[in-house]
């Protein structure tokens, strides 16, 4: 699996991917222009929305599908 170190923010290489996977379970939302659905590695799910930071307790990685 590859991951993206960067993500939906606005001047990463892959904003314009179709989905992104980021290690760990941390997500910061700084510098995303629009809402991201964050599914994580065990299926729990969070809108995300720009400015904001979560959190998936206990996951390894989180598929992020943007919301455009």
């Amino acid at each position: 699996m590859k991951f993206s170190k960067e993500g939906y923010k606005r001047n990463s290489p892959d904003v314009n991917k179709p989905f992104n996977v980021i290690s760990g379970s941390k997500i910061c939302m700084k510098d995303v222009d629009f809402k991201v659905l964050g599914i994580d590695d065990r299926g729990h799910r969070k809108v995300m929305f720009p400015g904001h930071d979560y959190i998936f307790p206990g996951a390894k990685w989180v598929k992020e599908i943007p919301m455009k």
